[in-house]
């Protein structure tokens, strides 16, 4: 619903798509007191155009990324690619997300 009067709110996230929802939840499960506002309805915008993927990847392959930054470099941007996947999919199986 429309947000009518004031409220009271540890942090006010602006937006319900992927990362403000995210935010959101990763702000109340630590304890916060959370609001979020959307203009039109969640997941209205790229997040609800997404076609659902996750993606282990960038751009580029990682060994051309590793001649740009390094192998130790490249080696954390690829845990951090897998390490995304592990949290989304934590957390659907946790809040049994469809």
């Amino acid at each position: 619903p429309a947000l009518q009067g004031e409220v009271e709110t540890d942090v006010c996230v602006i937006g319900a798509g992927y990362t403000g929802l995210y935010s959101a939840l990763f702000l109340l499960e630590n304890g916060f007191k959370v609001t979020v506002l959307e203009a039109a309805k969640v997941g209205f915008g790229a997040s609800g155009r997404n076609g659902g993927q996750i993606v282990n990847s960038y751009s580029r392959d990682l060994d051309v990324i590793e001649r740009s930054v390094g192998h130790q470099q490249a080696q954390l941007l690829g845990n951090m690619a897998f390490e995304g996947g592990r949290i989304i999919r934590e957390r659907v199986a946790k809040y049994q997300i469809q």
